[in-house]
């Protein structure tokens, strides 16, 4: 059996056959949850990185974290499609394709590791959609081990 950590806070949270297994803890899954109640200054708090989209993809808000991992100004992101002006990278099935579907079905959140391709090189992420009435929040978090 090996351990599995949350992808957020790095805590042990159980067991798993898989040798490479990944979660999120209770404790960072409900602080997730309250992303559409903060204010911008709460969203720069969060040591994770937050992009909240509309369900064509344009960029509501783009906190700290994430800008501080991108390398990009919020300023210059905002008011721009994700996939297409921000991250074309992201225009893949594995994530536009993801988020198409998360936004036509009913789950409140959807967990994945995808690797954004950044001018400084690639960087695994773990990426959570959150439901946030007819915008996504989108958490991103840098990857700890292997790809699963």
């Amino acid at each position: 059996m090996a351990d599995v950590f949350c992808a957020w806070c790095r805590a042990l949270i159980g067991q798993s056959p898989v040798d490479h297994s990944h979660g999120i803890c209770r404790d960072c899954y409900q602080q997730m949850r309250g992303i559409p109640r903060l204010s911008e200054a709460e969203l720069d708090a969060l040591p994770f990185g937050v992009i909240i989209l509309d369900e064509r993809g344009t960029v509501l808000a783009y906190n700290k974290a994430e800008s501080d991992l991108s390398g990009r100004i919020r300023t210059e992101v905002v008011g721009r499609n994700f996939f297409t002006d921000v991250a074309p990278c992201t225009s893949v099935q594995a994530f536009q394709g993801g988020f198409r579907e998360f936004c036509r079905g009913d789950e409140p959140s959807r967990t994945f590791r995808f690797t954004f391709h950044f001018p400084t090189g690639p960087i695994p992420v773990q990426i959570v959609f959150l439901r946030m009435g007819s915008e996504v929040a989108v958490a991103v978090q840098k990857a700890i081990g292997p790809p699963v």
